[in-house]
């Protein structure tokens, strides 16, 4: 899957139709190499190391999906990040995750940037260089050991 160059030639516009994305946790950990993620269905696992002076003590981290929880940041009409939110479930961890760039807590979520696991993905190199910068996320799924984005081009 993913939005492919033949795509245009045989479907014509790509804008507003809805492409799945699934992501592995391979992707995760090269875009977040500190952080080991499980994906179970409805349920984000993340795992790390938190670091006390020489001493050093494992944390698993878990949120609920909430499917429709996501976000897009632009900057002068390109896509500058996009991610999701995830309820917090289980909030062990979260101090060493949130010291992280790509992940903050906001309110009762973790917000999650994925744009950086999906630059890491097989699919990222299949989308026409053209429509990278013009990606939307417009929801999530979490099942079968994957997340999967449903990205939109928006003009």
């Amino acid at each position: 899957m993913g939005i492919f160059i033949e795509d245009l030639l045989h479907f014509g516009n790509l804008i507003d139709n809805e492409v799945e994305i699934p992501l592995k946790p391979e992707d995760f950990k090269r875009a977040f190499p500190d952080f080991d993620f499980t994906f179970e269905d409805g349920i984000v696992k993340i795992r790390g190391k938190k670091k006390f002076l020489i001493f050093s003590k494992g944390f698993e981290f878990r949120g609920k999906e909430e499917t429709n929880k996501v976000y897009n940041q632009k900057e002068e009409d390109e896509v500058k990040d996009f991610g999701i939110y995830v309820k917090i479930v289980s909030s062990e961890g979260l101090d060493e995750l949130i010291k992280n760039n790509f992940f903050s807590k906001e309110g009762d979520y973790l917000k999650i940037s994925t744009l950086e696991p999906f630059k890491a993905s097989e699919f990222y190199q299949k989308v026409p260089k053209q429509f990278r910068s013009k990606l939307s996320i417009t929801k999530y799924k979490v099942k079968g050991g994957k997340l999967s984005l449903f990205l939109t081009v928006v003009k």
